[in-house]
């Protein structure tokens, strides 16, 4: 991975910053569907090189994850004593109990953590588990970055793969799907999430993707749905759907009370598939970081799953007026030291670093915050990595940066099928804090 990149920078500098190659991969996305609030989504000319021996690596230590967070879910649907430990509201509570007939208790989640690519050391950050988005600029900032000088002579040395996310996912929910008791031959596929709200660049690519299996699909608006008893229909033209790819967050369904009945309705009677069901919702909570490591999760998971957690969960509280493990006084005392986040949200809304704060400021967030829902976390240092931006500096064409890196791997079906990587420089790593979005290639040799 390291050394890959080194090597790619390298190639780079050759070139005299391939000003060419950089120019036209910005105009590639400028013309492509891959926008981020109304501008085309920002990028490095370095993308993220993994080799076999760091997917091995990532790849186990995912699927160990993954493991961890079904027996969560699991438990959580089994035992109300345990369930009262997440504190869910009743609404979002009523939707993870509804009825699922599929075996996967966890479809489809993206992991993001902070990884040392020195020594492959890493902490999760958070567990995307309820609306995972975001392949199509993977993708597609993959194809801009394929037609560079930079990119072909790197291919030349070694065998170079895109991550593949669309076809891989079609296959994996149909494999759920199947285990479904109530499954049909030949399902209609729709994928539903608010109109307004919702990625089109993903969706359109999966819609292509199902329909290339042979596999009828659609998108329909999350409010758009018709239900008499028996059968869920688009509203639009009375199509009969099968089986669900919900985008839709939870929390956003929530903030549309009696428009989203009609599914609702249908998964509560089982007269339709949703994958990923509301259950997911229960590892998506920031709670389940605190979850993972009370003694009520550790007395059902191994010795070993609890070491894992040790070493790379970072330690998470409730943010209370009556704090439990910490003390008031420490976080404010050590603002760098720790994070503040709301226990249910997404897209890093309301999220503060100490680090971005003046003493002052920090302990007004640390007191406005309490008792409202938000989590307190340990702030593991993001690592840096070296890139090249793709936007010139008209002083040093081959001007290397040292950005924040956050790496995040979709799991399919339990399976790491491929990245979205972001990078910053506060903070918060999001576009909206002035980040980037990185794609990623699996370097065979």
């Amino acid at each position: 991975m390291k050394e890959e990149r080194a090597e790619y920078i390298d190639i780079i500098k050759d070139l005299d910053g391939d000003t060419a190659g950089r120019k036209q991969a910005l105009d590639f996305i400028r013309a492509s569907d891959v926008w981020v609030h109304g501008e085309p989504a920002p990028f490095p000319f370095v993308p993220y090189l993994f080799n076999k021996a760091d997917l091995d690596y990532i790849g186990a230590q995912c699927r160990m994850a993954h493991g961890i967070l079904c027996k969560v879910i699991r438990r959580y649907l089994d035992d109300p004593s345990y369930r009262a430990m997440f504190k869910l509201p009743p609404e979002v509570e009523r939707l993870v109990l509804l009825p699922c007939n599929y075996d996967q208790l966890l479809p489809m989640g993206r992991f993001d953590f902070f990884l040392d690519e020195d020594d492959l050391s890493y902490k999760f950050c958070e567990f995307n588990t309820d609306g995972s988005g975001a392949m199509s600029r993977d993708f597609m900032i993959g194809q801009a970055l394929m037609q560079s000088e930079t990119f072909k002579r790197f291919s030349q040395r070694h065998e170079v793969r895109q991550f593949e996310l669309f076809d891989s996912w079609v296959e994996a929910f149909m494999r759920i799907y199947r285990t479904d008791k109530n499954a049909v031959e030949h399902p209609t596929v729709c994928i539903t999430d608010f109109e307004e709200s919702g990625v089109f660049s993903d969706f359109n690519r999966f819609i292509e993707a199902f329909e290339r299996a042979g596999i009828p699909a659609r998108f329909v608006d999350t409010r758009a749905f018709e239900f008499d008893g028996e059968h869920l229909r688009d509203a639009s033209d009375g199509t009969v759907i099968d089986a669900i790819y919900r985008r839709a967050v939870t929390s956003e369904l929530l903030q549309h009370p009696g428009e989203c009945d009609a599914l609702i309705d249908a998964v509560a009677t089982e007269k339709v598939c949703l994958i990923g069901h509301f259950r997911t919702t229960v590892v998506h909570s920031k709670m389940v970081s605190i979850a993972l490591f009370d003694e009520k999760t550790r007395a059902f998971l191994t010795p070993e799953e609890c070491a894992f957690i040790d070493a790379h969960l970072p330690r998470t509280y409730q943010l209370s007026s009556t704090p439990a493990g910490y003390t008031l006084d420490e976080v404010k005392a050590n603002k760098d030291s720790w994070i503040i986040k709301p226990a249910d949200d997404y897209g890093a809304h309301g999220v503060y670093p100490g680090v971005d704060f003046d003493a002052a400021a920090w302990e007004r967030i640390v007191d406005d915050n309490l008792d409202s829902g938000y989590i307190v976390q340990e702030f593991y240092p993001p690592r840096h990595v070296d890139i090249v931006n793709t936007e010139l500096d008209g002083s040093d064409p081959c001007k290397v940066e040292s950005w924040e890196s956050m790496p995040g791997v979709y799991l399919y079906d339990g399976e790491p099928v491929g990245f979205y990587c972001r990078l910053g420089q506060e903070g918060v790593i999001a576009i909206d804090h002035g980040g980037l979005c990185a794609n990623s290639f699996e370097v065979r040799s």
